[in-house]
């Protein structure tokens, strides 16, 4: 199960996608020489498509109760007649019942677009690590950042009641972040903000270790990568919030 560019074990792939975790600088070492992301991948796509499954009846909740928003904000179909809105709406709240489907197309994004970033900075900062060594880091960089970040969230979610969510943005929000300090009404700042959470700030802090240990970068080069990535996400979330 361990895809690799280097001598190593799956034995060694588990260790360094648990050690990513309880042991970081251990795991970015292994990485350097070995780089290993098959069990990483495996585990994130699994825990993260569990999660969001097990989120599935407060998205599903979410989204009905916030349907008379959706038709205010469409002219189009506000003006559809009750059947053809009804038809609408059973529909998007099928697509929504299986938005788990997709989060392997999620995860590969979100991997991609990290080792991009840090490809990008690794050049401008004359690192040394090749693309599939920053892709591994990538990877297992995601155990915390998406898989146990979505983990949290699902608790979270599921004490809090599925029925206690009026919105899909109400859902976004359960996490504790910076977007507590601004109002909901000012939508893309606050969705902004809430990007800024203790996961992506772990997630951050091992991007910015990767940099140093992996790719051989200056500090400077490294907190660069870090920061480049948190606000680009960050970013990319307030654009896609309606």
């Amino acid at each position: 199960m361990a895809t690799e560019s280097g001598p190593t074990s799956n034995a060694d792939g588990l260790k360094t996608a648990l050690d990513i975790v309880v042991a970081p600088r251990d795991a970015l070492e292994r990485l350097r020489t070995s780089a290993t992301w098959g069990w990483a991948l495996l585990i994130v796509i699994v825990v993260y498509a569990l999660a969001t499954w097990a989120m599935g009846p407060a998205l599903v909740h979410a989204t009905q109760a916030d349907w008379p928003n959706v038709l205010a904000k469409n002219p189009q179909m506000a003006v559809e007649s009750p059947s053809q809105q009804a038809t609408h709406l059973a529909l998007t709240l099928k697509i929504v019942g299986f938005s788990w489907v997709i989060t392997p197309v999620i995860v590969l994004f979100g991997v991609f677009l990290q080792a991009l970033i840090m490809a990008i900075c690794n050049m401008a900062g004359r690192g040394t690590a090749p693309f599939r060594r920053l892709w591994a880091v990538a990877v297992n960089i995601a155990i915390p950042l998406i898989a146990i970040n979505g983990v949290v969230v699902t608790i979270i979610v599921l004490v809090r009641g599925s029925q206690t969510f009026d919105s899909p943005v109400a859902l976004q929000t359960v996490m504790p972040s910076l977007g507590y300090l601004v109002p909901m009404s000012s939508l893309k700042l606050h969705t902004f903000l809430t990007f800024f959470n203790p996961f992506t700030l772990w997630g951050t802090g091992l991007i910015i270790a990767a940099m140093t240990i992996v790719a051989g970068v200056s500090r400077l080069w490294a907190w660069l990568t870090g920061v480049i990535w948190l606000l680009v996400n960050a970013g990319l979330v307030a654009l896609l919030a309606r």
